[in-house]
């Protein structure tokens, strides 16, 4: 018995639109929350290489400071070896005015020089050479100059001339 003229429907407990529907908001859902998942796996990497970041910043710094100290070192290496080598030009210098200096008629035996002291050993054939000749320059150079005489058995005399500057001069 059939009271209608139609056939039933099946009845769904969503209709057709509502599935879509449905459908549209798991998928933005899924969509959502990938997106969250693969925002917090990018943060996490991003940790990870920020952390290798500030590793290699440090081991760079550290690396950085102890090439610093080197070149500090080095410097000063260079600044000896400038300075001895300006030191051992001076004293070259001065050895040639010095012996520059010494007339023919004088024979040096022996010279010694220090840092504000000369003392020159040699033979004159008079007082009066050695006096005109010699110490007459040392006294203009040196501040204090000194010698003494001993005759030899030919007339000659051996000399010893002690000569001095002054130490704060040469200091400044």
């Amino acid at each position: 018995m059939n009271h209608s003229f139609v056939s039933p429907n099946k009845k769904t407990l969503l209709k057709k639109v509502s599935r879509i529907w449905w459908g549209y908001i798991f998928l933005t859902l899924f969509i959502f929350f990938g997106f969250v998942a693969t925002l917090k796996i990018q943060g996490y990497f991003m940790e990870q290489k920020t952390t290798e970041a500030l590793e290699e910043q440090a081991a760079t710094l550290e690396e950085i400071r102890r090439l610093q100290e080197l070149q500090q070192k080095e410097e000063q290496k260079v600044q000896l070896g400038e300075f001895i080598a300006n030191q051992n030009k001076m004293l070259k210098e001065s050895v040639e005015n010095l012996f520059d200096l010494i007339p023919e008629q004088i024979t040096l035996n022996k010279v010694e020089m220090e840092r504000y002291r000369l003392v020159l050993y040699g033979a004159t054939p008079s007082k009066q050479i050695y006096t005109f000749l010699l110490e007459v320059p040392l006294r203009s150079i040196f501040h204090q100059s000194r010698v003494d005489f001993y005759l030899l058995p030919n007339g000659w005399y051996n000399f010893v001339s002690i000569s001095k500057l002054r130490e704060e001069e040469d200091a400044q």
